[in-house]
């Protein structure tokens, strides 16, 4: 199975930052990156492979630089 996904920031603060992504279909969900506990969480509660894709990304990246990444794809 295919994955792609536009991931985009859309407010960030020293405790979280929030995310936007959109799927090959249009479809937007959202996402979010707790700074503090280190965690990311799907705000409909759906957890499926594309968001651990999409969380996966995003917070390697920010582990990495210590920075929550402005814009990022998605695609295996």
């Amino acid at each position: 199975m295919a994955l792609y996904a536009r991931v985009e920031k859309i407010e960030e603060d020293d405790r979280k930052a929030r995310y936007k992504y959109t799927d090959i279909a249009g479809n937007e969900r959202m996402m979010l990156l707790n700074k503090e506990a280190e965690t990311t969480s799907a705000e409909d509660g759906v957890e499926d492979m594309l968001y651990r894709a999409v969380a996966r990304k995003i917070a390697v990246e920010w582990a990495r630089s210590g920075a929550a990444p402005d814009k990022l794809m998605v695609q295996s």
